[in-house]
């Protein structure tokens, strides 16, 4: 039975660690409270361009050195930005994580931040803004986020050229400085690992870390609705999102991610068999469900062309709604295979020791506590068809915002209130 460790350091930093009996590596998983909502609303795309530079060494080395150093003990290591978070990973063999701490504590304390990672981190940063000409998908999917989410949890990680080319060094070294706090930061380590060793190590190399109190922004109103985006293409992106019950709502959040594997857990899921299978409307298709303490959000998919569009988006709207009717209940068999890939996720996951070190911030972000994979794997099976069935009798696909991109505007079902 897996055990996790709790601890808080000295400078107030939370540290949980999980050893995984028969694993020979280690991941690391360190988030940060400096996402793209924490950015001034004129320099959109600082979150981004911080999360390079990051990578671009710390302390004293710089950054040749640091990949240098990482690549001489095999570790793997990667930045990213979200919309609330900055999140670092590392992995690398249980005997090297001693050498790899002080390397990635360094970049979080001592990153170096100057003018020459400055430039080539706002030229890539650029770079991803520009490659979104080439992706229809990922346009319809910001468009949509933009007007679903309140501001500023909305916001793109691509940033805007406008934003990305005011930044300056000031605006990066007071970002981080501001952001990069013990008390709001949340690092796990999982795998190969003794929990001792690696507190007392943390506990030194963050020793002095000052914190200080985090700005919280107080979010405006969602825009939501329909929009349309007119684009000189044979294609046609479809994106839907409605409201669903915040992660911290932990049975709600379980009920409704059961309910989507069931509308598009692979080509036996409702939304391929009936959209795509049965009436051949579209390319691909899809829904997920994401969710943290603040919100949750049922998202659907439909890529498809133009004749065929406002078809597909009649149908899906038809399966979202059916799903919550007597007629579309799900079934034994539905229920059996939702609940078994869900496991065998949850299972695949726990394999790796990296993604079993982000399952824990996350969860001490969605929920407030790490848990176990017993406790996930439990709860899971603890889910009857039955209560599945009841949860969505009295759900509504409501707070709908649609948005289409393509070279013909569609006509919103009337079911969808928009």
């Amino acid at each position: 039975m897996s055990s996790i460790h709790t601890s808080t350091l000295a400078c107030g930093l939370k540290v949980l660690v999980e050893p995984m009996p028969g694993v020979m590596s280690v991941g690391l998983s360190w988030q940060i409270d400096a996402g793209t909502s924490a950015e001034p609303t004129e320099l959109a795309g600082l979150a981004s361009v911080v999360s390079e530079m990051l990578l671009r060494g710390g302390g004293d080395r710089d950054s040749k050195r640091f990949a240098d150093d990482l690549d001489r003990i095999g570790a793997t290591r990667s930045v990213d930005c979200a919309g609330r978070t900055m999140h670092i990973r590392s992995t690398t063999l249980g005997d090297k994580l001693s050498e790899v701490l002080p390397m990635i504590t360094d970049i979080v304390r001592r990153p170096r931040l100057n003018e020459s990672t400055l430039g080539p981190s706002k030229e890539l940063a650029m770079q991803g803004l520009e490659s979104l000409e080439d992706d229809p998908r990922e346009r319809a999917s910001i468009s949509a986020s933009t007007r679903h989410f309140p501001a500023p949890y909305n916001r793109s990680i691509y940033g805007t050229a406008s934003g990305i080319n005011a930044i300056t060094l000031n605006d990066v070294e007071q970002f981080w400085g501001s952001r990069a706090l013990p008390s709001s930061s949340v690092l796990a380590v999982a795998g190969d690992v003794e929990p001792e060793r690696v507190v007392a190590q943390l506990d030194e190399l963050t020793s002095g870390w000052q914190d200080a109190e985090l700005s919280v922004a107080q979010p405006g109103e969602p825009v939501r609705g329909a929009d349309h985006i007119d684009d000189d293409s044979n294609q046609v992106q479809i994106m839907l999102l409605a409201e669903a019950p915040p992660e911290i709502d932990e049975r709600a959040a379980l009920l409704t991610k059961v309910a989507v594997n069931v509308l598009s857990g692979g080509m036996s899921g409702r939304l391929f068999t009936k959209v795509r299978e049965e009436r051949g409307l579209c390319y691909a298709i899809s829904s997920s469900y994401r969710g943290d303490d603040k919100f949750g959000v049922l998202t659907a998919y439909v890529g498809t062309t133009p004749d065929r569009a406002q078809e597909s988006l009649d149908v899906l709207t038809e399966e979202l709604h059916r799903i919550c009717t007597p007629e579309g209940r799900i079934t034994e068999a539905e229920f059996h295979r939702a609940k078994v890939g869900m496991k065998s996720s949850v299972v695949f996951r726990s394999e790796s020791s990296v993604a079993r070190a982000s399952g824990l911030t996350g969860d001490v972000r969605r929920l407030g506590r790490a848990r176990t994979l017993d406790e996930i794997l439990r709860n899971l099976e603890s889910v009857t068809l039955e209560e599945v069935n009841a949860y969505l009798a009295g759900f509504a696909i409501r707070g709908v915002t649609l948005q289409t991109l393509g070279p013909k505007q569609l006509t919103p079902p009337a079911s969808l209130g928009v």
